[in-house]
């Protein structure tokens, strides 16, 4: 059976293009984003591939460029698709070296005739791959010189492709482990009871303020002398009288 790989934003081109492949006997996996695509590809190892010139992020003249500068994957066919009012870019179609476009909605004779006669040459190019393999193999008995150590590329792209599909599985089980927690942490907090506050102590009285005593008279630091007493007869000081009062 054939595989055919699928890729469009749209869920309603996802629907109509597996049901009318699907009715003629293909095998139809859809995806919804050409990171996802790229993921995909290697598992699904598919005869064709129906992308969509216009999504989010990489496009489909970027999932056929890939593909056909891959040593793996030169027997896969590409069909691009482009709805009714979007143009194909007639020149990245030959740079990218598409196998065919088609415009959508998908009708069924249109899609079936592009599809079948792509796989089936997808399928004897597999297959003439395969035999040519051991013969090769059989040919070449002499030593061969060590090969250069294989260097991995780090495709950025490629990863986060493999960690979005990872978490897009894995979300729904994410969503209800973290709800039930916060539900949890709610019924709790509902039952428990707030402490009672401790009880303040008693403030003591004011104690009335004590009036301080004014201060002490200041003493006269003058010192009073009697006046002396004369006799005018002589105009002489004869005596002090110290008997005599102060006059007021």
């Amino acid at each position: 059976m054939n595989r055919v790989l699928l890729v469009d934003d749209s869920p309603h081109a996802q629907r109509m293009g597996e049901r009318i492949l699907s009715d003629e006997g293909f095998e139809v996996v859809t995806v919804s984003n050409a990171d996802a695509a790229l993921v995909r590809l290697e598992d699904v190892d598919p005869d064709v591939i129906v992308a969509d010139t216009v999504m989010p992020g990489r496009t489909g003249y970027e999932i056929c460029q890939y593909v056909k500068l891959s040593p793996r994957h030169r027997h896969v066919k590409v069909i691009l698709t482009a709805g009714v009012l979007e143009p194909f870019e007639e020149e990245r179609i030959r740079q990218a070296e598409a196998d065919g476009s088609l415009k959508k909605p998908f009708e069924a004779s249109a899609l079936v005739g592009m599809v079948r006669p792509l796989a089936e040459a997808s399928a004897a190019a597999r297959a003439d791959a395969a035999a040519a393999k051991p013969a090769s193999q059989a040919v070449s008995k002499a030593p061969v010189a060590p090969a250069a150590p294989f260097i991995a590329v780090v495709d950025a792209e490629q990863v986060r492709a493999a960690v979005t599909v990872a978490l897009d599985a894995s979300m729904a089980n994410m969503v209800d482990e973290i709800s039930r927690r916060v539900i949890a942490a709610l019924n709790v907090r509902k039952h428990e009871t707030p402490a009672a506050a401790p009880p303040h102590a008693p403030m003591a009285p004011e104690q009335p303020r004590v009036a301080e005593p004014p201060p002490p008279p200041r003493a006269d630091s003058v010192r009073r002398i009697t006046p002396v007493r004369t006799r005018h007869s002589s105009g002489s000081f004869v005596s002090l009288d110290i008997n005599r009062p102060d006059p007021e």
